[in-house]
């Protein structure tokens, strides 16, 4: 036995852990070799003494108190203890105590064994840092982010994820999230195979549901993620939300491809109302010159009412394009609204009309004819929409004050607004039918009952007046146009009054427009008004010809649109060379854009084609009236 007990020691002695055991007086009954090295004793020098004998008095302390913790309880004490060595270093100890027993189970004394872990600390310790800094990366990261087990459960979503899908950790751990749409699982698949197979994938457009059941459009990107060793551990998935990005740039396309159609349409808008003043030109001159017979002159009131028509499909079109807004004036919504309504209501009784108007409404400045216009052709868009179906049909039109903050919608600067809504219970429109609704000449009526300008007339008047129109819509659930106009505080503007009669003259005109049969036609009409008329087809030659008969011409009609150089170059040019010069200003296109700004800069007066004889001889001599008041 004794024997047995040496080998025994001597095994102890080969132990690396600091071995140790105290009675209850903590008195030291053995240790072993390591524990006397750490006390820098010989073992004989620590058995048979107490604690206070051994160690120095704080550490002597510390550990009689975790050994009357381990007496008073009867229980094991784990603890990881820095423990000072002879050479001064410190070194972290996994220590373990144990109640000692005798042969009746009485606590008889401790046992203790210390472990010394502090490589394996210092390891644990980076390890957490390291995962410290990557959960922070992960939670600070605006981008929803969910890491999944090999089985597809999700091990972790960070604070981007819960927020953007609604569900808590708690929910989504352990589990298999199922927020797929079903038209979203060939991607979705093939995202998963490629995770199996260790590769990654990024930024593949897909759409999966929130918790509250919304489908918001996400970019997603993942890759497979490894232990240390190198073993496949699982899938980390990025799943960045593009709802809003991809709203702002269907907003941008629609509205670049709506500025390239207006574009367009000012153009020929712009030459149809050449031609048209051209017939009605001659027209003017054959009724000037002779004394028409009653049919005759009965064909040519007929010719000059297609020539108002005409005019009013390309004013429909100068509205979608870059409308005038020919009179602002400052405007109650709800007063037009409720004066428009009363006139539509008389011819559609049929209707059942809703409204719901907001008290204290902000002010408009609007043209009030135009915004007429608006409401009305969306009055009866609306109640053509509801002509096929068999419940009774019903308008609803709603105001409220609107704020716009931060960047909520790409065409509008955040402040103040006016909403306007429209609403019908009619057959509704599908999606393609949406995105071409404002377009000029679209229409879903059959062909030849309808221009398809009525919408684009009204997009092209609220753009005008720096607003937007919108439509939400289904098939089946009928429509609503919304309508944002800005609220204003100016004051509003008067109307200029035009005489009807016809006023001669004898004053002299440089005429400038590089349409031939606009430009002759013109000044055919210009001379049997009794004027001197000099022509020109563009504006080199109009400032040649004014530079050497200015101080002869009373004033100068110029065309705005003409190639090389333009209406307002030419202006800007003739005011160099007399900064009194008079300009009647004249284009196919409206008071807008370009002839705005020529307007700003000082010119008398604008006249759009296709015009009257009474209106441009009225025009002329306002401004040569002006002139010679001065």
């Amino acid at each position: 036995m004794q024997n047995q007990n040496q080998t025994l020691l001597k095994l102890i002695d080969t132990i690396t852990d600091l071995i140790f055991y105290r009675d209850l007086d903590g008195t030291f009954q053995a240790c072993n070799q390591a524990y006397a090295d750490y006390a820098n004793k010989t073992i004989s020098e620590i058995v048979g003494r107490k604690l206070h004998e051994v160690l120095k008095k704080d550490e002597a302390d510390r550990y009689q108190e975790l050994d009357r913790i381990v007496i008073e309880s009867g229980e094991h004490h784990q603890a990881d203890l820095w423990l000072q060595h002879p050479d001064g270093s410190k070194r972290c100890y996994d220590t373990m105590r144990t109640p000692l027993l005798d042969s009746q189970g009485k606590i008889i004394g401790v046992a203790g064994i210390c472990r010394d872990i502090t490589e394996k600390d210092r390891l644990r310790k980076l390890a957490m840092a390291e995962d410290y800094k990557y959960r922070a990366a992960l939670e600070a990261s605006p981008d929803p982010i969910v890491v999944y087990n090999m089985l597809g459960e999700v091990d972790y979503a960070n604070p981007a994820f819960i927020k953007t899908f609604g569900w808590s950790l708690e929910e989504c751990k352990g589990r298999k999230m199922d927020f797929v749409p079903d038209d979203n699982w060939t991607e979705t698949l093939d995202m998963i195979d490629k995770v199996k197979r260790g590769e990654s994938f990024n930024s593949i457009e897909s759409q999966r549901f929130t918790k509250g059941g919304d489908k918001i459009t996400v970019s997603i990107s993942g890759a497979m993620y490894r232990d240390s060793d190198g073993n496949l551990q699982g899938s980390i998935i990025t799943l960045r939300n593009t709802t809003i990005q991809k709203r702002l740039e269907k907003q941008l396309h629609q509205a670049q491809k709506m500025e390239a159609i207006g574009a367009l349409a000012g153009g020929i808008a712009h030459d149809f109302n050449n031609l048209l003043t051209a017939i009605q030109g001659h027209i003017s001159i054959i009724q000037m010159k002779t004394d028409i017979e009653p049919l005759l002159k009965k064909n040519f009131s007929g010719i000059e009412m297609i020539i108002v028509r005409g005019a009013n499909l390309t004013k429909q079109l100068l509205g979608f394009a870059r409308g005038g807004k020919y009179q602002l004036e400052v405007l109650d919504l709800n007063q037009a609204i409720s004066d428009s309504l009363e006139l539509f209501a008389r011819t559609h009784k049929d209707l059942i009309i809703t409204t719901n108007l907001a008290e204290n409404l902000h002010r408009i400045e609007a043209d009030h004819g135009q915004i007429d216009q608006v409401l009305l052709n969306l009055y009866v868009n609306a109640w053509q929409a509801m002509q096929v179906q068999e419940e009774s049909p019903e308008l609803t039109i709603e105001t409220t004050n609107y704020e716009i903050k931060g960047q909520q919608n790409l065409q509008l600067a955040p402040g103040s607004y006016v909403k306007t809504s429209i609403s019908d219970n009619g057959q509704g429109m599908d999606e393609e039918t949406q995105t071409r609704i404002f377009e000029p000449f679209f229409s879903t009526k059959p062909r030849g009952e309808g221009t398809g300008l009525g919408l684009s007339s009204v997009y092209g008047i609220i753009k005008n007046h720096s607003g937007i129109v919108s439509v939400n819509s289904e098939k089946g659930t009928g429509s609503t146009f919304n309508i944002f106009l800005p609220a204003v505080k100016r004051s509003a503007k008067e109307t200029e009054k035009v005489d009807q009669k016809i006023v001669t003259g004898h004053d002299t005109i440089l005429l400038v427009d590089d349409e031939t049969i606009v430009r002759e036609v013109n000044q055919e009409i210009l001379s049997e008004l009794g004027y001197r008329v000099f022509a020109a087809s563009n504006g080199r030659q109009a400032l040649d010809i004014y530079q050497k008969k200015g101080t002869k011409i009373d004033l100068v009609i110029l065309d705005m649109i003409m190639p090389e150089m333009n209406g307002a170059e030419v202006f800007t040019k003739l005011r160099e060379l007399n900064p009194k010069v008079k300009v009647l200003l004249a284009s196919g296109y409206s008071v807008d854009g370009q002839a705005a700004k020529i307007m700003a800069l000082g010119c008398n007066g604008f006249i759009q084609k296709p015009f009257t004889l009474e209106l441009l001889s009225n025009k002329i001599n306002r401004i040569i009236q002006e002139e010679s008041s001065s």
